[in-house]
């Protein structure tokens, strides 16, 4: 551990976190991992819905925590420039690490103090459709940072191309999951998602083929919660089991310990799900679509399986029933995509790289 003396500053800034997702996933594992590497860490969340237990999390691990919570924009501003003005007379940074996307990064950046690095990291695809999103504000920020990290290989040759910088690769932190899977019911396999409840993490999808004849030897699990999935709503459908939303580590393998295999059938823009990074770091096989870097990750042709994005539901059930047939055949095996987390995605393996690209470690 550092003394304190020699102790490096960073200031980490994400315009917000909710009580679940992969951002905030990766966020308290990278708070954790730079903590512990004997780093002091401010963190401001522009607009915090957090449970009581990660807002614990940060006070703990942090040395300040600014957590903005008011529901109007121009509150969400003014609680901004009060804060900017503070850091900026009371403040030294080593790096600035600034996650996410939105207009208020680039904002947030001018009232700083001076700083030796900027490290800013984008989180989705950085394909056409997510360059569609970006404000012009944004696009300043992707242009003015020291340093612009991307998840996977594919994001950033897709960033590279519009915005003719460098975009350097790092993939996101995601939390090491050992875990003895339990036996599913008799006859059955279970395939599950967890995560964000929207239709464009394939919900609709999953609903609809726990309704086909075809694969009634499939159980259907979700975790997860969204406003467009209501208390109630999977009532309809007999062959999917809703948990509700999980907390903690211990929620996670409670969750990756029931399933056989995870789905996702996204459309949504992906940097690199920290979904597959968890299960991966299992040895719970999946089945996703192509979207974002996933391919990058995607290390064994039987255990880790990528199907068009553009898959007719045809297309990706006859995908799910291949991958049903080669588990229950013992093709599908958990050995090469555990081995291949441990070598690239690991804690260790990430907190290096990041040290790196922020510039905290010690020159000789």
């Amino acid at each position: 551990m550092a003394q304190a003396s020699d102790k490096k500053k960073i200031l980490v800034y994400t315009t917000q976190l909710m009580e679940t997702g992969g951002i905030e996933s990766h966020l308290q594992e990278f708070c954790r991992q730079m903590a512990a590497a004997g780093n002091e860490i401010d963190l401001v969340v522009l607009n915090a819905a957090m449970t009581p237990e990660t807002e614990e999390f940060y006070k703990r691990t942090c040395r300040w925590v600014y957590f903005g919570k008011h529901g109007r924009s121009y509150k969400r501003l003014l609680w901004m420039l009060q804060l900017g003005i503070k850091l900026r007379g009371t403040r030294k940074y080593d790096a600035v690490y600034t996650n996410g996307q939105g207009e208020s990064i680039w904002l947030f950046s001018r009232m700083l103090p001076a700083y030796n690095k900027w490290v800013h990291h984008h989180h989705t695809s950085g394909d056409a459709k997510d360059q569609a999103t970006w404000g012009a504000k944004y696009r300043r920020t992707l242009q003015a940072a020291n340093t612009i990290i991307a998840c996977s290989f594919r994001n950033a040759g897709d960033m590279k191309a519009v915005l003719n910088r460098q975009i350097d690769v790092i993939p996101v932190f995601s939390r090491n999951v050992e875990v003895p899977f339990t036996q599913g019911p008799a006859g059955k396999l279970r395939f599950g998602y967890y995560g964000r409840l929207i239709p464009e993490k394939g919900i609709d999808l999953i609903c609809r083929m726990s309704e086909d004849a075809d694969l009634e030897d499939i159980e259907f699990h979700l975790w997860g919660e969204g406003k467009q999935y209501p208390a109630g709503y999977f009532d309809r459908y007999p062959n999917i089991r809703f948990h509700g939303p999980f907390a903690g580590e211990a929620g996670l393998k409670g969750a990756i310990a029931q399933l056989d295999a995870y789905l996702l059938l996204s459309t949504h823009p992906e940097g690199l799900p920290v979904s597959l990074l968890e299960a991966m770091s299992a040895g719970l096989p999946w089945l996703a679509t192509d979207r974002g870097g996933i391919p990058d990750i995607a290390c064994d042709p039987q255990a880790t399986r990528v199907i068009p994005a553009a898959s007719s539901y045809e297309e990706a059930k006859a995908a799910v029933i291949a991958f049903a047939k080669d588990i229950r055949s013992g093709l599908v095996t958990k050995t090469a995509q555990k081995e291949l987390y441990a070598n690239r995605f690991s804690a260790a393996a990430l907190r290096s790289a990041w040290g790196d690209i922020l510039g905290l470690h010690k020159q000789n």
